[in-house]
Order: structure tokens, then sequence, then C-alpha cells
């Protein structure tokens, strides 16, 4: 039994594949509500139908070529809207003349039905390209961008917005893209129930919003239309609802997981939410045109694309061909089109003849000469994929010295700010120390007891376990009686000095003189007090400075993240708050402001002065924080908090976990679906929407 024929599932249905991989939708025959003749055009068959009209394959009285007629759709009667939308798109057409746009031949709006005839190209749409052989490298997608931009830079210039620039309406002879279609108002589209998953992802915000399009506008479908080359769907995180593919659209909720690198400069500035964000169209033409440079020059397809997508474009051609000489448009050859009306390219160079020898096969001939331009291509493809590796290898190894380096000197950093700290410790310890020395006094006779109790104004004793002084220094709060006791036994003494030793009166130096006896002191020098140990935590907030950086945050439970406060430079990515004030000595946390990106670090030493730092988040496009969304749709958070973008829990009291996506200008607002908290005392709008 033969095998059954491959099939490609696209959109979940198998649709049945030919030779290249190529999908089989044929030209359809003419249905019974079909007319035979538009025109001077007689029909052949029915190339497709979209939400604004139906396109037929048709050949020219009295000759061969081959036309795409397109009529309005209509059931019954066609009414006076229909027939001034479609005179209206008639005018516009006509007013293009480019050799990457479409060119009308003839139309007559006004007719019983209307009708408008282009010049028909037999090539692929960029959709089917895609879904048929799959995506392109880089440098195909550039060749084909700047095309479709000189396109656009062209129906701009003539004051026309395209309005539906998708895969599907773009083709792609090896002569260079041709955009089609232009001229429909995609805000019409957007009401009709003919709606689908394939416009939407490739439609602006705005657009989907029902707001008026521009310019900028075609810039983003142009935009989401590469993505789609690239990467092989559409910008947005998979979604087979169309009202909830519409919301994201609306809100730009982009998914640009994939995208090369070397193209992410060319491609994410035109998926920006912001029409004015966005890049001119001469801008992108000119950004497309430039990264063609130094590359080999060549204006076919040949050159940039892969050998299946030529393969397939070449079959196309092969199979207009066919039709234009009048073959049948039914069997196993059919054109495969899925299109609506496009452009003929200029003709092609003249082709050398060359005779074939007797007994040669012109068709076998035909066929290995196919077969040596394929190997030839596939090794160009080939060279050009281990080039790649290799740069992506080289990359990979500067980026592994680039973050070896940068450990290194973070550590470093690290480890200089510890010296500093404890440098910086020390010295204040010893400068207490000395100032501790100084503001000592040897007392004398009976207040030697109280003196040597803790100074107000000196550095705090360590507490022993027992509840008095460190050092072994007696406590002052001795009892009433003990002291007493000690006072008389000074007196005693000081009696029997006098009486035995001193004898003043058989001296013969004076009373107060300055004898050898006057030299004699009965106050002892008092020992010093040990200078204490600074701690670990003592250092490093002593080690801190007000402007500095640090990767501290409120971990969601009241609690910081870290210990210790680790400095680290403002531009780098873990740089969470700054230090915008710092205290010593005796401070309390009200020297701090407060609000939701404001909060305080007290550190409370027993050996050296207090520290207080107050502490402002620095805030990056892309982190998260949890948040409280009511039930009006007003949200509470605590904006010194950050929490993980993916995380499915929150902490208690929240229930929503909210991302960065931009910041404002006091009194702007970041649109619908979006919440607006007020920073930097109300100069700033941070802009966050839920994950």
């Amino acid at each position: 039994m033969a095998s059954p024929p491959p099939t490609c599932h696209c959109g979940g249905v198998p649709v049945p594949r030919g030779r290249y991989g190529m999908t089989r939708a044929r030209v359809q025959p003419l249905g019974t509500d079909d007319p035979r003749q538009l025109g001077p055009y007689r029909l052949i068959g029915r190339l497709g139908a979209g939400g604004m009209g139906r396109v037929y394959l048709a050949r020219a009285a009295g000759d061969n070529r081959l036309v795409a007629v397109k009529t309005p759709l209509a059931e019954g009667d066609i009414s006076a809207t229909d027939r001034r939308r479609f005179a209206r798109e008639v005018t516009v057409a006509r007013r293009v003349d480019s050799a990457y746009t479409a060119r009308v031949l003839a139309a007559d709006p006004d007719a019983e039905q209307p009708w408008m005839a282009s010049e028909y190209i037999a090539a692929p749409s960029l959709a089917e390209l895609v879904r048929a052989e799959g995506k392109v490298p880089a440098s195909a997608v550039r060749w084909v961008a700047a095309g479709t931009a000189e396109a656009l830079v062209t129906l701009h210039d003539a004051g026309i917005v395209h309005r539906d620039v998708k895969p599907q309406n773009i083709l792609l002879p090896l002569g260079g893209p041709r955009l089609i279609d232009f001229g429909i108002s995609h805000a019409a589209d957007l009401t009709r129930t003919s709606l689908t998953l394939g416009t939407i992802a490739f439609t602006s915000p705005e657009q989907a919003r029902g707001e008026p399009s521009t310019e900028a506008s075609d810039v983003y479908s142009l935009g989401a239309t590469l993505f789609h080359l690239a990467v092989g769907r559409p910008p947005y995180p998979h979604d087979d609802d169309t009202l909830r593919l519409l919301v994201k659209v609306q809100r730009a909720e982009l998914d640009l997981s994939g995208l090369p690198k070397a193209l992410a400069p060319l491609v994410s500035p035109c998926l920006a939410l912001d029409p004015g964000a966005r890049p001119e169209p001469r801008d992108v033409l000119t950004e497309f045109t430039t990264a063609l440079a130094g590359l080999p020059a060549s204006s076919s397809g040949a050159r940039w694309l892969p050998p299946k997508w030529t393969a397939l474009i070449e079959e196309y051609a092969r199979q207009g061909r066919t039709l234009g000489r009048g073959a049948p448009t039914s069997g196993p050859e059919d054109l495969t089109v899925n299109q609506r009306t496009g452009p003929v390219p200029g003709p092609g160079p003249t082709q050398v003849y060359t005779q074939v020898p007797d007994g040669t096969d012109p068709a076998q001939a035909a066929r290995e000469e196919w077969e040596r331009k394929a190997r030839e291509a596939h090794e160009r493809e080939a060279e050009e994929a281990r080039a790649r590796e290799a740069r992506e290898a080289r990359r990979r190894r500067e980026e592994e010295l680039r973050r070896r380096a940068q450990a290194e000197a973070e550590a470093k950093a690290r480890k200089e700010a510890e010296a500093k700290a404890r440098k910086e410790a020390e010295a204040r310890a010893a400068r207490a120390a000395e100032e501790a020395r100084k503001r000592q006094k040897p007392p004398a006779g009976p207040d030697r007891a109280k003196a040597t109790g803790n100074p107000s104004n000196g550095p705090r004793p360590a507490t022993s376990s027992t509840g008095g002084t460190g050092g072994g220094t007696p406590s002052p709060t001795a009892t009433d009686s003990g002291g007493k006791a000690f006072g008389t036994v000074l007196a005693f003494l000081a009696v029997a000095f006098v009486v035995f030793v001193w004898q003043p009166w058989e001296s013969d130096t004076p009373t107060g003189g300055t004898g050898p006896s006057s030299s004699y002191s009965a106050t002892p020098t008092p020992t010093p007090t040990p200078t204490p140990t600074p701690e670990p935590e003592d250092l490093a907030f002593a080690a801190v400075d007000q402007g500095d950086c640090l990767t501290v945050y409120d971990d969601g439970y009241d609690k910081w993240s870290t210990q210790l406060p680790q400095v680290v430079e403002c531009g780098t990515p873990t740089a969470y708050t700054r230090v915008y004030a710092k205290y010593t000595g005796a401070v309390d946390s009200d020297s701090c402001d407060k609000d939701i990106d404001l909060d305080y670090w007290l550190h409370r030493s027993d050996t050296e002065a207090d520290v207080l730092l107050c502490l402002e988040r620095k805030f990056t496009v892309g982190q998260c924080f949890p948040a409280q969304v009511k039930a009006d749709g007003s949200a509470s958070a605590d904006l010194m908090e950050i929490w993980r973008c993916g995380a499915e829990k929150v902490p208690q009291g929240n229930n929503e976990v909210m991302q960065i996506t931009g910041f404002l200008k006091p009194g702007q607002d970041c649109g619908e679906g979006y919440w607006n908290w007020k920073v930097d005392g109300g100069d700033t709008v941070l802009c966050s929407r839920g994950t």
C-alpha cells in the first residue's frame, strides 16, 4: 500500500503537502455565484476572498496575460457604502507607482459589478513561506525588510497609510518583496465578524484600540512581520482566543524570546507601545540597508534566502508560467495561492540559449543545473552556519572573560571597602579612647568612689553578666554604711601620717612650701579603660557613606534581604536602594522620611556609635513587587519590596505581582490596564501592570 503524502499541521488542521514542502491549495474553480467576465477580463478561477472583497485569476481578452481582478464582496446588491469604499481603494491604488507595490491596470468602480485589475505575480506570501519552510536567518530578514520598508516609504510619501501590513500581504518573488492590498481601513476590519488571529497578531496597539492609524502603525506591523520571519511566530504569548489576544495587542504585551541579538536593535524599536517612540519609515529603511552594507551585493533573493525558500518561490514562478501559456488550471501541478491582488516584477535578465548536445534530455539538463545550484546554495548556507557558530562561540568566550573580570573587580572592591571600613573603625576607636583618657581626672579624698562611675559623655562600659560594670571596677552603688566606714579609715590614716611621719612642726620649711615633702601626692594614677574591638557589623555600617547604593531591599516580610549592607556601583542591576542620608550617634528612625519608596535601616551597637541609613528605592524596568489590588481597581503596595515576577504566591496582604513597565512625567497617565505610582517625591510616575 502506498504511504500517505506528508502533511503540514497549520493551525492544527492537516494540510497535504507536495514537492518542496509546498502546500497544495489550488486555484479554486468558479462557483455558481461567481461572474464569468469582469470588464474585458475572462475569469479563470478564484484566488481567494477577504473581509473586503473577492479576488479572481483572469486573462485579458486577446492575449494570455494573467491578471488579478478584485471585486467587492457582497451578498445581493452592492450597497452605496461598499461602492464608495471600493472606489476609494481604486483611487488610492492608482496613486502608487513603485517596484515594491502593485500597479493597477484598469478599473471600473461604477460598473454594475465594480472591479479592479492589477498585474498578477506568481509568488508565495511570507506567511506561506514561514508555514511551509520555517524561519530564515538574520541576513534574509534584513533583505526582506529593506524592500518592504522601501514600499512603505513610497506609500507614505504619497500620503497613504497601508493599515494592514502582515505576512499574508507581502508576496516574495526572487526579485524582491511586493506589498499588496494597501489602503484598506483596518479599523473597519476590526468591526467585522471575519476578524482572525492572523490579522490581530500584526496589528498596532492603537489600531487594536480603535484609534486612528498613522505611519507609525505601519512601522509597528512591519516589526511584527519581521519578528515572524526570524522566529517563526508572532511577537505575542500564544493564545488561541481572539479577544484575549486583542487585549494583549492593545497593551503591547510582547514575548520577544527567540529574537536573534543581531536583529534586536532593528526590530525592537519598531514594536514600541508609544507610536512616538517608533522610528520613521525612512529611518527603518536606512537601518536595514546599512546593516546589509559590506555584504556581497546582489538584488536577487537567491543570494539571501535559504534553499528551501528559493525552491518554493521558483516552483510558484514555474507554475505561473504554465498558467500563462494557457495550460489547464487543474491537476497536480496547480499554482499555490493564498494572496490577494499583487504586482508583477519587471522582466528578468535575458537567458542565454545553450545548445544541448544531441542525445541529451533538456529536462534532465535543467534538473542537473537546478541540483547544482541547490548544492551551491546549501554549501553557502552551511558555511554561513559555521561562521555564525564560530562568532557565537567567540561571543560566549568574551562574555565569560568579561563576567570573570567583573566578578574579580567586585571582589577587589569589596575587600578594599572592608579594609577601609576596618581602618576607619580603628581610627575612630583610637580617637575615642584618647578623648576618654583626656576627660578622666584623678579623684581625691572621699570622692574617689564616685569617680569610678561611667561619665555621661564617655564610652558606654560593657555590661557584665552579673549586672555590674565591666573591667573589675567597683560599682558606684555601694551602701552608705560602707562609705562611712571607708571615710573613717581614711581619717585615721591621715592623722597617723601627720603625727608620726610628716611632723610639720619640726620642718624648716614653712607650711605650704615647695620642699621635698610637698611633692608627695596621695592621689593614685587611674588605670586606662581598655578599648573594645569593633564588631564586623559596626565596621560594615561605618563603611557606608551618603550617596552609596546597596543591594538590600524589603523581602516582603518586613525584613531586609541581607544582614549587612553591601555597597555596589549605582549603575549595576543589583543596586536596589540608595543612601540619601546617614546619621550616627544618638539617632532614631524619625530622622528619615517615610513613603512607599523610602525606608530606613537602624543599627544599634554596644561599643560604637549607632548608625541610621535613610534609603530610597532605585527602580528598573522589568522588576516586580507584590501589591494589593482592590475591588474598585485601585492598588496599594510597599515599593521597597521586590518579588519574583513568575511567582505564584505573594506575601500575606497582597494578591497580585506587579511588573515595572516604564516611567512618565507628573500628570501623564500610564494607560488602561496599568497602575500609576507617584515616586521620587511626586516628580516621577511609575507604570506597572499585573503579571
